[in-house]
């Protein structure tokens, strides 16, 4: 009888939402190999291909699409059961990210808790914003990053500029490429003068679906400006979105001191983004 491990569905979200393998492992402080391995794994076990490579992209079939959206589900209840059961270690700090952080805020997590808390081990959590606000309410994550008011405690971190893509010859009347509701990035693109005019032409869970979607030509999108490096892309000359605000909460286990750390490093790495 198949099976899939937690472990290995961890690495199919992260490469869902990171829109790449490297960027995966590197999210997931896993090696590349690791993270490879765990999708041939899954593949494996359900006897089908997930992923495909499309030049220097990775894009999803309909299998894996279908499996990245039971496994958002899956490996919430495995966290939530685990949580509500025995807690998480007292010996981790558990990171409870937006899955659509960049590396460099991701490095520099990783960077100031390593360096103030060597003996412990950090433990990431990717998740979208509604998910991000029930790990603050119910305490369950000793930091919490994402965009807009994730509740008590909240701390501005700053704006994350916000730029137009589509794929080579985008028509300048293309539909609109978005994430599913509910979303923050959503809520920008829909309000901006740009975006208002018009017609969503498809819904996705995840970045990696987004971007195969924008370089097919379905439509165009809204992203975070380090998105420029994203292949298969060009930057679109209309008015950009309103900036999301980055915020943080951090818990009474992360001492006074490493939270003001992460806030003073987060906002150099955001105002150098």
């Amino acid at each position: 009888m198949s099976s899939m491990e937690i472990a290995e569905l961890r690495s199919l979200i992260a490469v869902a939402a990171f829109a790449g393998v490297g960027r995966a492992a590197a999210a997931l402080h896993l090696s590349q190999p690791t993270v490879s391995a765990h999708l041939r794994r899954l593949e494996a076990a359900l006897g089908l291909p997930l992923v495909e490579r499309r030049g220097r992209s990775i894009a999803f079939t309909v299998a894996g699409e279908s499996l990245v959206r039971d496994a958002h589900r899956i490996v919430a209840l495995h966290d939530e059961a685990l949580d509500r059961i025995v807690g998480t270690s007292g010996e981790d700090i558990v990171v409870a990210s937006t899955d659509m952080a960049n590396a460099s805020i991701l490095q520099t997590v990783t960077r100031v808790l390593a360096e103030r808390h060597p003996e412990r081990r950090v433990r990431f959590r990717f998740h979208r914003t509604d998910s991000l606000r029930r790990f603050v309410r119910a305490h369950t994550a000793d930091v919490v990053l994402g965009y807009g008011d994730l509740g008590p405690g909240r701390i501005d971190i700053g704006p994350v500029r916000l730029a137009w893509f589509g794929a080579a010859g985008a028509a300048a009347d293309a539909g609109l490429v978005v994430f599913s509701p509910p979303c923050t990035l959503r809520d920008a693109i829909l309000a901006a003068p740009a975006g208002a005019r018009r017609t969503v032409v498809r819904e996705c869970l995840d970045l990696s679906s987004v971007l195969a979607a924008v370089r097919s030509g379905a439509g165009i999108t809204a992203l975070p400006t380090f998105h420029r490096t994203e292949s298969q892309l060009r930057e679109l000359d209309l008015p950009a979105p309103a900036p999301l605000p980055l915020t943080m909460v951090a818990t009474e286990r992360i001492p006074a001191g490493t939270r003001n750390a992460l806030v003073g490093e987060l906002r150099r790495a955001v105002a150098g983004g």
